[in-house]
């Protein structure tokens, strides 16, 4: 699912609305890329894919939906994917925040599944990260941690880095895996972005690049891709 080892920038402009006599914050943010492999927790899911995002924020809660489109047919779940999800998230102090979120894996093609999940993230230069997961259906629980940190290189261009480490234990199943990433961000307009990214990832049981004639154990690729929001 969705975005998690690139390092997309995702830009969302937030108005003002009065609801239930409270002011609240709401904002809709799109977005579409396109991956050289679709990599997900350290596992090639797909070839080359379009992936389109839209999500939307009523104060601290979220809803979105994300899917991905493949180009090829080498792929681990041998389908494409859609993924609706919903999310709370509350800043309890200035550094420290958390969320808890529900996600529906959908498959056309294979079988559906349904994850929760619950983190924390600290708001300082490196925003380090920690997040649990459980796939009910799978049975499969992942805990993921992550860096990372975006460098100002012109007024309207960045330059962002990222590290992520992960555990997944499952029925019958089990690994570890880590990627870093790398992202040039360019701001075109006050609500339009775009990026570029490189991504390298590896995995200790094999499971990168069912392109080739037999599974990697590490992997790099690509992605560029826009963002929008209001």
């Amino acid at each position: 699912m969705k975005k998690l080892l690139l390092a997309s920038a995702t830009l969302a402009i937030t108005s003002a609305a009065p609801l239930a006599a409270q002011a609240q914050d709401y904002s809709i943010s799109t977005s579409i890329d396109y991956v050289t492999e679709y990599v997900f927790r350290g596992v090639s899911l797909e070839d080359e894919a379009i992936q389109p995002g839209i999500e939307v924020a009523v104060g601290d809660f979220a809803v979105g939906a994300w899917a991905s489109a493949g180009f090829g047919s080498d792929s681990a779940a041998g389908t494409d994917e859609l993924d609706l999800y919903a999310s709370y998230s509350h800043s309890f102090t200035d550094l420290f925040s958390a969320s808890v979120g529900a996600t529906g894996y959908i498959y056309p093609n294979g079988q559906d599944t349904l994850e929760f999940s619950v983190g924390g993230a600290l708001d300082t230069i490196l925003a380090p990260s920690l997040t649990a997961y459980y796939d009910v259906t799978l049975e499969a629980f992942t805990l993921e941690g992550g860096v990372s940190h975006s460098f100002p290189v012109a007024p309207s261009t960045s330059f962002d880095l990222g590290l992520t480490a992960g555990l997944v234990d499952g029925d019958g199943f089990s690994y570890e895996y880590g990627s870093a990433s790398a992202s040039l961000g360019y701001e075109f307009a006050e609500n339009f972005s775009g990026y570029v990214g490189a991504n390298y990832v590896i995995n200790s049981e094999d499971a990168l690049d069912f392109d080739g004639p037999t599974a990697d154990d590490n992997l790099l690729w690509f992605g560029v891709g826009v963002a929008s929001g209001f």
